[in-house]
């Protein structure tokens, strides 16, 4: 089976325009049957880094996993939404400037994200959009915006723009590998747990970790797009998701699934090796 394929023909079911995109038909061919549900906040705000590529990568691990699924997008920051549709929410990358005004939309509905969280529900944020996750982020003008505390983590901004490839093992001993654009340091409290531990990058302060978790909120820094380059760590969290929203998957993921991944993987792995082992000085 090719399952590009079946991706393609899904996407062009859809446009640019539409705010639903569902595999239904393509993977239980019923309509009414159970699905995973995943929201696409706020991505016409939060919109920088390749992000779609991760709502493409989310619709794709569940086409191998012969999981059904409906992803909506929702771009209105003066709307409260059900939180109680849900499995995974997810805020692609956005620019720092942006974090204040969708932490004060977040905040106003902090009952409902606090019942979704509760509830075993993944929220996930990825680049400067984690910043929405902190306890705060302090500018460089002295500004300090809150964030929605939902992570132990403060951020403050940086004078230069930090870039580099990135490689993190997660406690679960994930390889997750991309690229890191970091405007911002990023400080976690005592006791609050990272998502892993750089093997080579800068991480959240060059202090040896990346990212942060509590429960079913994730934020990780690391770019490529993320869900793309990592489909392990993808797969791991549609499987959770999916567990506990009773969706059963039709089939598990194969080594042949995903064969264009795991081969760019080393080859990228490779690379940063390489600038880690120090050149032989040269000697007259």
């Amino acid at each position: 089976m090719n399952h590009f394929d079946k991706f393609n023909r899904i996407r062009k079911q859809f446009n640019r325009e539409s705010d639903t995109l569902t595999n239904v038909s393509e993977v239980t061919g019923e309509s009414g049957f159970r699905r995973l549900h995943i929201l696409w906040l706020y991505p016409d705000v939060l919109n920088i880094h390749g992000g779609r590529g991760d709502v493409m990568a989310l619709l794709h691990m569940c086409n191998l996993l012969d999981i059904p699924v409906e992803i909506r997008r929702s771009d209105d920051l003066k709307t409260d939404e059900d939180w109680n549709w849900p499995n995974i929410v997810y805020m692609t990358a956005g620019e720092l400037k942006c974090v204040d005004k969708v932490s004060s939309a977040l905040n106003r509905q902090m009952e409902g994200v606090r019942r979704f969280i509760r509830r075993g529900g993944f929220l996930i944020a990825n680049g400067s959009s984690g910043a929405v996750l902190a306890k705060s982020t302090e500018f460089l003008d002295g500004r300090v915006v809150e964030g929605t505390g939902l992570l132990d983590m403060t951020w403050k901004e940086r004078e230069s723009v930090w870039g580099d490839d990135i490689w993190v093992k997660t406690e679960d001993h994930l390889d997750i590998i991309g690229n890191q654009i970091q405007v911002a340091d990023v400080v976690l409290g005592e006791g609050q747990k990272p998502l892993g531990k750089t093997v080579y990058g800068r991480g959240n302060n060059d202090d040896g970790y990346e990212g942060a978790v509590s429960g079913s909120v994730i934020y990780t820094g690391v770019l490529g797009p993320l869900l793309t380059k990592n489909p392990h760590f993808t797969a791991s969290i549609i499987e959770a998701a999916a567990a506990l929203a009773q969706v059963e998957p039709g089939r598990r993921l194969e080594p042949e699934d995903i064969e264009i991944e795991e081969k760019s993987a080393v080859y990228i792995k490779d690379f940063m090796k390489a600038k880690m082992t120090p050149k032989a000085e040269n000697k007259p």
